[in-house]
């Protein structure tokens, strides 16, 4: 079995030990350099079975299928994130390959860092850099959180990590979930969630399934006090949530964005890093999560397989 790993962050990733753990596993090829999948030595060539291990940053978040046709006896594909909107899982699956994601390593990390953003929007941290940081005791007046209620859209393992820190801080919790329940937190539905929250948080999936499912008419209903928190994209209108913070519809939004700039925006809003995963202990949890993945998949075990 050749084990093909794709990736920039392979030394950063992996521990010698987990290096050990992969080359019991079978041949390691290892392709830190960023180049066209055609052209990784032994890739594309020969008959002996391969597991495709592939970091996003390797491909800029993009697996294109001709790539992945012009492999040969290729038995599986080990993503190194738990997205998997960057591949086209259902093409694969018609060549009977399995694609396979990692989850729940970053959870911890992610709610983190969305209660974090909330924080910062509740406090008008986004207005006061906007100001140069100049102290303005009434125009930075922000608001408590404690006794307030919180919305969570979607509880899964970020969802649920949410929701626990949101009552931690003495919130009141209600969810949107299709398939999820905790007895701990009260379920609503979706449009009275949007019209009662004073803190709607999605965090569900990035699929065809959730595409747009916080529809406009959604958002224009959320009470004036709302702040809205993303740590997902396309499952709502951006561009409307940016003009209703900016005319003062809501009282803030935060969102992740690869040119993070508080400054170039209008209003109570917090347009940072995407970062939210970024933490010593998810990328030590990811790279163990991986390396299992990888082991499993070169046995014929796919446990996370998602097409």
């Amino acid at each position: 079995m050749k084990i093909f790993i794709l990736s920039p962050n392979y030394d950063t990733l992996f521990s010698s030990n987990l290096k050990v753990q992969l080359k019991k596993a079978g041949t390691v090829v290892v392709q830190k350099e960023i180049i066209p999948f055609e052209k990784v030595k032994g890739l594309m060539d020969g008959t002996e079975a391969r597991i495709l291990a592939i970091d996003p940053d390797f491909c800029d978040w993009s697996v294109p299928n001709e790539a992945v046709d012009k492999i040969p006896n290729l038995k599986a594909v080990v993503l190194q994130t738990t997205s998997f909107s960057w591949i086209d899982g259902k093409h694969i699956a018609e060549l009977k390959i399995p694609v396979v994601n990692l989850r729940g390593f970053s959870s911890i990390a992610v709610a983190e860092w969305a209660t974090m953003i909330a924080m910062n929007v509740a406090r008008k941290v986004p207005v006061v850099a906007q100001d140069k940081w100049k102290q303005d005791y009434t125009k930075h007046q922000g608001i408590e959180l404690r006794g307030k209620t919180a919305g969570i859209v979607g509880l899964g393992n970020i969802g649920t990590a949410i929701a626990e820190n949101m009552a931690g801080l003495g919130m009141n919790v209600q969810y949107y979930s299709r398939s999820s329940k905790d007895k701990r937190f009260r379920s609503v539905t979706l449009e009275k969630l949007m019209e009662t929250s004073d803190i709607i948080l999605p965090a569900v999936a990035q699929n065809e399934q959730t595409k747009g499912m916080i529809t406009d008419k959604m958002l224009k209903s959320m009470k004036k006090t709302a702040i809205f928190v993303s740590i997902v994209h396309h499952v709502y209108n951006h561009d409307l949530l940016l003009k209703l913070a900016e005319t003062g519809k809501i009282y803030g939004y935060g969102f992740e964005t690869s040119k993070a700039e508080f400054g170039k925006y209008k209003g109570n809003v917090w347009a940072g890093p995407e970062l939210a995963w970024c933490t010593e202990d998810s990328m030590r949890k990811n790279a163990i999560q991986w390396t299992e993945a990888i082991v499993n998949a070169s046995r014929g075990k796919y446990p996370t397989r998602i097409n």
